[in-house]
């Protein structure tokens, strides 16, 4: 029995000494043919479990415990997979390896997490929005419309709710500046272009929650645009029914100047045709951009970004025909129009930086920047209204037997002379240093902005020969909102920002550390903003990565949010709220991704849970895409949900995802209740459905192409949101507790190459050439926007849905050359 005893133990460490003797670590980097450094690169041995992952520098290691000659097997999305065999002797060497992108990629989308400290982003190639049938034009804002906690109901519209925000809460920077968009426009069909051309960009970084303090007071979501410095001379073209873009690009003889210029025209006149209003409508939105860059020296660069803006919306309408309903119970509402709507909305931008880098580990930015905009609104538009119910004749279910009962009828008036002119002028030094394992950020920045604004506009409403609302003393309006305000105030901020890179065991740890401060003089309020992430990965066989970030989010009150509300029972001088203060969020996120392979495509699925807590919110309205805020911080909140999102090669060499999204927000208002009017006693409403409360998302990105002819291709864009909270207009909050319709819409594209890269032949000067068909809104479903409220004769009120377009065809016509 002892000798079995002693026996054991040392055959077990016989084992452990061979094992370890056959332990070899491998290692190297990873690059692409551009030599360009690949981070998340997977690498495997094949046939065996586990394996690595290269860092941000693109460097891996790996230990092996099989017999030589061994075959490594690296993957990435978006390029071929590479096998490698070894022998021993080479396993000892720093292995370079090249990777080749994948030929006949669809234009495809590397949606990663990028290696860096704040692991709450999502890279996504704006390549895409080339093909992306989108009725929008073609925006950047289309992708991250199909990103996790992301949700939007309205094709004409680039704007997006996150996380149970409004359109309002979401940061855009273009190249560390912060860029704006109108503010008076309050219908998608007014907003045209929005900022960002995509043809100029280089990377797209989106955060939905949870960034870190480099990234300014807003309480919702981050995008975070880099236009291209270009090597080359290059170029593109496009043309459809929607508009035709334009850019070039190219560079010096020394790579010292580069130059990135587009032009962008756009009309919806074709789309706005389905609507159920018919006119003349004559929307023209144009825009030009440039990005120029000069290195002075290997320590000195300078550069400048510009942007000059034309929106016009012209509408003369005519009438008006909407059904809805129960099949039971059908009414028409009828319209008809006399009048005009003018909009114009004009804006200017220009930013130069001047970058000084004395080495590799420090440099430094000086940052000016400045934004204008001129807007104007101006509209009379008188409506006479005929509200119907069908009813069946005898019971028959016949539409032709079917006769119309009025049962409302009158007349509106609305009126607006609106004029705005807003500028905004930053000045900001920032610094990033690296200290070994460490990278700190930091900046300060001075904000001066002013706005003056006149507002007049009104609606009157007749019902049956009775003004709404009846007075026999006076004519009143159903609404009516008259300002003359001119505000200026200067604005301060700074941030520092840590981000460490370290190992626990043999786990991969990211620390982001950083505080953000900002004081704005207008209310004499100073906001401190901590926030804090981390990263793990952990050395398992299987490829997970875990996340977690906490932070506080302030949103200082910004020219819509502290003007009051023309219906605001609360008398504050002058319609200018100067108490009001920040809105509050404080952000809990945490989450996982898991890297894995389905046969040899690689694929990522990803999970965030998260929770804000808010105090300090200004209640607001929204109306198609205008929001009116209270001017009033007396509403308690919170929104907590989770994100689920998988992507990968559905389709071998091309990349799709599917997005789930669960949420719920609510609010109380400290201040809201109402008597009941059969027991006298007061009601506190409580907690209500904010008006994002959008309970759950489902987007689909999908594409796909021939087999045998991958210039044939089709891109597929599928959108399903339930209804949003509405109530009655300018009513009192707890009132908005009603439902909208779900928003569905389906888009698909299909396009050809007449001559390129994946027919393995070009034609002239020209790279590719592509003709496309897109149909939008494929169904033909009628989603709706927004509702127009009509009295019967009974007094009783109805929201007749305003629809969204209908189904609409598209030609394309794209080159690169």
């Amino acid at each position: 029995m002892l000798k079995k005893l002693f026996v054991l133990p040392l055959c077990v460490m016989c084992v452990l000494v061979v094992y370890a003797q056959k332990q070899v670590e491998i290692s190297g980097v990873v690059k692409s043919e551009d030599g360009v450094l690949l981070d998340w690169v997977n690498i495997a041995v094949k046939g065996q479990p586990g394996g690595s992952i290269t860092n941000e520098k693109g460097a891996f290691s790996i230990d092996v415990k099989s017999e030589f000659p061994v075959e490594l097997v690296f993957s990435r999305l978006g390029y071929q997979v590479k096998n490698i065999l070894l022998d021993s002797d080479a396993a000892l060497r720093n292995l370079v390896v090249i990777m080749s992108s994948k030929r006949e990629s669809i234009e495809s989308v590397d949606v990663k997490a990028k290696r860096r400290s704040d692991q709450n982003f999502t890279a996504i190639d704006s390549r895409l929005s080339a093909n992306l049938p989108d009725a929008s034009g073609g925006s950047v804002e289309a992708l991250v419309k199909t990103q996790m906690g992301v949700s939007s109901n309205n094709e004409l519209s680039s704007q997006y709710r996150v996380r149970g925000g409004n359109f309002d809460e979401n940061l855009v920077y273009v190249n560390d500046i912060e860029v704006y968009r109108p503010f008076l426009v309050r219908a998608g069909q007014q907003e045209g272009l929005s900022f960002v051309n995509p043809e100029l960009v280089s990377d797209i970084q989106f955060s939905a929650g949870g960034f870190d303090a480099r990234y300014g007071d807003k309480m919702s979501s981050v995008l975070d645009i880099k236009y291209k410095r270009p090597t080359a001379f290059a170029g593109s073209a496009s043309a459809s029914l929607l508009g035709g873009n334009v850019h070039l690009e190219g560079a010096s003889s020394a790579g010292k100047f580069t130059h990135v210029t587009g032009l962008r025209y756009k009309t919806n006149q074709y789309l706005l045709g389905s609507s159920d209003v018919s006119g003349d409508y004559k929307p023209s939105f144009f825009d030009m951009q440039t990005y120029l860059s000069y290195r002075m020296n290997e320590k000195w660069r300078v550069g400048f970004l510009g942007n000059v803006s034309r929106n016009k919306y012209d509408f003369i309408p005519v009438d008006r025909e909407t059904s809805f309903g129960t099949i039971n119970e059908v009414k028409v509402l009828k319209i008809y129009f006399e009048g005009q709507e003018e909009d114009e909305f004009l804006t200017g931008f220009g930013a130069v930086s001047l970058d000084f880098s004395p080495n590799n580990d420090h440099n430094y930015k000086f940052l000016l920047s400045g934004y204008r905009t001129s807007e104007d609104e101006r509209y009379d538009i008188l409506g006479q209204y005929w509200l119907q119910e069908l009813e069946d004749e005898e019971t028959e279910p016949s539409e032709a037997d079917k006769i119309a009962s009025g049962i409302g009828v009158g007349s509106y008036l609305e009126h607006a002379r609106n004029y705005l002119f807003g500028a905004i002028t930053n000045i900001a030094f920032r610094g990033a240093h690296r200290l070994d394992a460490n990278r700190i950020e930091w900046e300060v920045k001075y904000q001066y902005e002013r706005f003056s604004d006149i507002i007049n506009e009104w609606e009157m409403r007749d019902s049956a020969d009775f003004n709404i609302p009846l007075d026999t003393d006076r004519l009143d309006m159903v609404y009516s909102y008259n300002s003359d305000h001119a505000i200026a105030s200067n604005r301060f901020t700074a941030f520092v920002q840590s981000d460490r890179h370290a190992t626990w065991g043999r786990n991969d740890v990211d620390i982001a550390l950083g505080v953000r401060a900002n004081y704005w003089d207008f209310n004499d309020e100073l906001l401190i903003s901590p926030r804090f992430g981390l990263t793990v990965k952990p050395e398992w066989e299987k490829d997970y990565r875990f996340k977690f970030s906490a932070g506080v989010y302030y949103q200082s009150p910004f020219y819509k949010e502290y003007r009051t509300r023309p219906d605001s029972q609360h008398n504050l001088q002058d319609g200018i709220n100067d108490q009001i203060k920040a809105q509050q969020s404080i952000h809990f996120v945490s989450g996982f991704d898991h890297y894995f392979m389905r046969g040899d495509r690689p694929f990522k699925f990803s999970t965030e849970l998260y929770y804000k807590k808010m105090k300090n919110l200004i209640p607001y309205q929204v109306d198609n895409v205008r929001i009116r805020y209270s001017a009033l911080n007396n509403a308690v909140g919170y929104a907590a949900g989770i994100d689920l999102k998988v992507n990968g090669e559905f389709v071998k060499g091309v990349e799709s995802w599917a997005t789930l999204s669960l949420m719920r927000t609510e609010e109380d208002l400290e201040d809201d209740s109402y008597v009941d009017k059969s027991t006298g006693q007061v009601i506190y409403p409580g907690n209500i459905p904010r008006p994002s409360d959008q309970r759950l998302n489902f987007s689909l990105m999908f594409q796909d192409y021939f087999r045998n002819n991958p210039s044939f291709k089709v891109n597929l864009n599928f959108l399903y949101g339930t209804g949003l909270p509405f109530g009655p207009p300018h009513s009192e909050r707890y009132l908005a507790t009603n439902r909208m319709p779900a928003y569905r819409r389906v888009d698909i594209g299909f396009s050809k190459e007449m001559t390129g890269s994946e027919l393995n032949k070009t034609s002239g000067a020209l790279k590719n050439l592509w003709i496309g068909l897109e149909i939008f809104n494929l169904f033909d479903i009628n989603n709706t926007i927004s509702y127009f409220w009509v009295t019967d004769v009974n007094n009783r009120q109805y929201a007749v849905p305003n629809y969204l377009t209908g189904r609409r065809l598209n030609l394309k016509v794209l080159t690169r050359f």
